[in-house]
């Protein structure tokens, strides 16, 4: 089993040799890489920390992790909630949970 550390430099290595902003990575590859058989939650959390500035690692909703490089984050264009939702300071968290689920539901039916 190796370290939290050892892990987070194979990931970050990984990340360099393949000149990629991004990669995806299965949750068995993770579980060799780490030497595991359970991906608990602490466990990517652990790894993060490690990555601190270099690297995030994220859980995918189909499942696995994808590692990505800091670097290519920097870029990101700033958004400012009142752009995105002008109205953001009288929604109810009721209205939100309308508006965030039934979004959820139309992506399941494509």
């Amino acid at each position: 089993m190796r370290t939290y550390e050892h892990i987070a430099y194979l990931l970050m290595l990984m990340l360099k040799e393949s000149g990629k902003a991004r990669f995806r990575l299965s949750r068995k590859s993770l579980q060799i890489i780490s030497g595991r058989d359970v991906i608990k939650t602490a466990l990517i959390r652990n790894i993060a920390e490690w990555m601190e500035g270099v690297a995030v690692i994220l859980p995918l909703n189909r499942g696995g992790y994808v590692v990505i490089s800091q670097e290519s984050l920097e870029g990101i264009a700033p958004m400012k909630i009142a752009e995105a939702v002008p109205n953001w300071r009288e929604i109810s968290i009721d209205d939100l949970r309308t508006q965030i689920d039934s979004a959820g539901e139309d992506d399941d039916e494509d």
